[in-house]
């Protein structure tokens, strides 16, 4: 099968033509064809051989990367009930234990002993992948296979904006990427007063205020940083937004976090900070009174379902223009490329592509 693959920490992917495919092992797997991949972030720093993921990496290699899919199950193991062969699935790809603690009090996404598939064991940039059945979620037969290709992407932007009532809300979105794109329609959607959104690219930007931002701000220029601030602390009642949720992970949106937050405002973090950040944990956050979470992945399976759902309406619409870039996994190259250079949103990826 078409695959590719991780050989090493040197930086780069490797297409393999003819690699062996996988089979059904235990009696609990499923065997899917891949129908369509994204391309995550997580991806594109796999690509660059970012020094965290390769320490955790190096050890497994070669390994076959991706972990954001759609396909069709193919063949099941002989205790598999609930899927069958010909359904149209995708798979939560936090593989989780399902006994340490986090998992039995309902937090799957902390499980202590994840597996996550396309880093810690193959992935999904292939034609077929085999998967725990446990893992696997059907789709509604009518769901976009672009929309469905990003669905762990999707799920990410549903858990962020879902962690916090923002109803009626001042909410800012740092960072206007696929996932800031998705969060600002989601906002407008549950009911969100206000939304600002800032990022460093026009392009961006102006695609957050087609998803409904009220303004939008490119902080790269230091006059529209400023208005920015002065702008999210101009109510003199709240001196700040009520929610900040920061998709970027960009060391100065992180700051910008803590200058434009209210006093008993909240704060989500999706965002993986590179850079160092400096917070005076007396003023700006006990002082303040400030709710900080960290969000990892999705909830399992809870955050699933409301994204299930959330896309048989009109936020449909949303998840299929954030799919920009499509190209056939022989020429995963020209996606990476794409992502390298900073440009479009979500590159899907389809083997059986010519």
């Amino acid at each position: 099968m078409q695959a590719i693959q991780k050989q090493s920490t040197a930086k780069g992917l490797t297409f393999l033509p003819n690699a062996p495919a996988p089979r059904i092992t235990r009696s609990d797997e499923v065997l899917i064809k891949i129908n369509a991949a994204g391309i995550c972030g997580t991806d594109v720093d796999i690509y660059r051989s970012d020094a965290p993921l390769m320490k955790r990496m190096e050890k497994r290699l070669p390994v076959i990367v991706g972990h954001e899919f759609c396909g069709i199950v193919e063949e099941v193991g002989t205790d598999v009930t609930g899927i069958k062969t010909g359904d149209y699935v995708s798979a939560e790809m936090h593989v989780i234990c399902g006994i340490c603690h986090n998992c039995r009090t309902g937090n799957g996404q902390w499980c202590l002993n994840t597996i996550i598939r396309g880093i810690d064991g193959d992935g999904v940039f292939a034609d077929y992948v085999v998967l725990p059945a446990r893992a696997v979620i059907p789709l509604p037969p009518d769901l976009p296979c672009e929309v469905a290709a990003y669905l762990d992407a999707i799920g990410n932007a549903v858990h962020t904006v879902r962690s916090v009532d923002v109803t009626t809300k001042d909410v800012v979105i740092l960072g206007a990427g696929p996932m800031g794109i998705m969060a600002t329609s989601l906002c407008r959607l549950m009911g969100a007063r206000r939304i600002y959104v800032t990022d460093v690219q026009d392009s961006l930007l102006h695609a957050a205020k087609e998803e409904g931002a009220d303004d939008v701000f490119n902080v790269a220029d230091p006059k529209q940083r400023t208005k920015f601030v002065e702008v999210c602390r101009s109510d003199p009642h709240k001196r700040g937004v009520d929610v900040v949720f920061e998709l970027s992970g960009h060391a100065p949106a992180y700051r910008d976090a803590f200058d434009v937050i209210r006093m008993g405002g909240e704060i989500s973090l999706l965002g993986l900070a590179r850079g160092d950040i400096t917070v005076d944990f007396s003023s700006e956050v006990i002082f303040k009174g400030l709710t900080i979470r960290g969000i990892i992945g999705r909830k399992i399976f809870e955050t699933w379902i409301e994204t299930l759902a959330l896309l048989q309406g009109p936020f449909l619409n949303t998840a299929r223009k954030v799919v920009t870039h499509t190209f056939a996994l022989k020429d995963f190259q020209k996606g990476f490329d794409v992502k390298l250079r900073g440009e479009g949103l979500k590159v899907v990826l389809y083997p059986q592509k010519a």
